[in-house]
C-alpha cells in the first residue's frame, strides 16, 4: 500500500510539473507585460508532499538561438527525486522558446523511473502550424493545424510574463489524450510570503490561480487547481506553486536563486 501510494505521489508530482501544458496567450497586447526573460537565470525549487521533501526543480535559462527563428531563448528544465524510499526519477526537458509571442518552439525530454527510461522530441513550426513529434516508438510524426501551445516550462515563463495582467485566460490544454481547456486568472491579489531563497524574508507576490481540466487521470483527487506567488516586480520570480491533492498538497517552493541584477 505505501509503494503504491508513493508512486501516486510521484505522479501528481509529474502532473504539477511536466503534464500543464498552456496555449500562448491570446489577445495579450494591451495587458502589462512583464520581461522576465534574462539568459544565465537559474532558479531551484524543493518539491514538497505536505513536509516530506520528494525532490529538487531546477530551472534554468540559456542563450538566445536563432535556429529556428528571431526571438527564441533556450531553458531547461531538471527534476530528482530525493532520497525517499521507493523514489527514483529524473526527468531533463530542454526548450526552445519564442520570447515574444510565449510559446514552445522545440521540445526534448529524458526521463529515467527505476530502470525505465523514455525519450522525446517535437518541433514546432508557426508558420505551417504542424507538430512533428518523435519518441521510442514514434518516428517524426506530424500533426496539422496546431495553433500555438506551451510544456510546463513555457507555462511558467508565461505566467510571470502575464501575472501583473489583472486578465483571466482560457488556455487550450495538449496531452496524449488530445486537448483540453486551462483557466488562469492572473488576479489583482497580494500576498507576503517568506521565502528560503532569502533567508526567509518575506516577498510581496502577486497570486495567480489557475484550473485545469484533469480528465480521467487525475492522481490522489487533484481538481487541477493551482495557485502561484510571483514577486510583484519586473522579474517577476515564481516563489511558491501550489496544487491541492486529495490529501493535501504538492509544493514547489524556491530556495536558491541566480539572476543578474535582481533583488525582490
Amino acid at each position: 500500500m505505501r509503494i503504491f501510494l508513493t508512486r501516486r505521489v510521484i505522479f501528481a508530482v509529474t502532473v504539477l510539473i511536466c503534464v500543464l501544458s498552456f496555449g500562448a496567450v491570446n489577445d495579450t497586447s494591451a495587458q502589462k507585460r512583464r520581461s522576465v526573460f534574462q539568459s544565465g537565470e537559474e532558479l531551484v525549487y524543493k518539491v514538497k508532499f505536505g513536509f516530506i521533501k520528494l525532490g529538487t526543480l531546477v530551472i534554468q535559462t540559456g542563450s538566445p538561438t536563432s535556429q529556428f527563428g528571431p526571438n527564441q531563448l533556450t531553458a531547461r528544465m531538471q527534476f530528482w527525486t530525493a532520497d525517499v524510499p521507493f523514489l527514483d526519477t529524473k526527468t531533463q526537458v530542454i526548450d526552445v522558446i519564442d520570447t515574444h509571442a510565449v510559446y514552445l518552439v522545440r521540445f526534448e525530454e529524458h526521463t529515467r523511473n527505476g530502470d525505465k527510461k523514455t525519450n522525446k522530441v517535437f518541433v514546432y513550426d508557426h508558420e505551417k502550424k504542424t507538430m512533428t513529434y518523435s519518441d521510442d516508438a514514434v518516428a517524426s510524426r506530424v500533426t496539422n493545424n496546431v495553433e500555438p501551445f506551451s510544456d510546463a516550462l513555457t507555462l511558467v515563463f508565461n505566467m510571470r510574463t502575464w501575472s501583473a495582467s489583472g486578465a483571466a485566460y482560457g488556455f487550450p490544454l495538449r496531452g496524449m489524450e488530445g486537448e483540453k481547456n486551462v483557466a488562469c486568472r492572473f488576479t489583482g491579489k497580494h500576498s507576503d510570503e517568506e521565502c528560503p531563497a532569502f533567508e526567509d524574508q518575506t516577498i510581496k507576490t502577486r497570486i495567480v490561480e489557475g484550473q485545469a481540466d484533469m480528465g480521467n487521470s487525475a492522481p490522489l483527487g487533484a481538481n487541477g487547481h493551482f495557485t502561484a506567488y510571483l514577486t510583484d516586480d519586473e522579474a517577476a520570480v515564481p516563489v511558491r506553486i501550489e496544487m491541492q491533492i486529495g490529501i493535501g498538497s504538492i509544493s514547489l517552493i524556491l530556495e536558491k536563486v541566480k539572476r543578474a541584477g535582481w533583488k525582490p
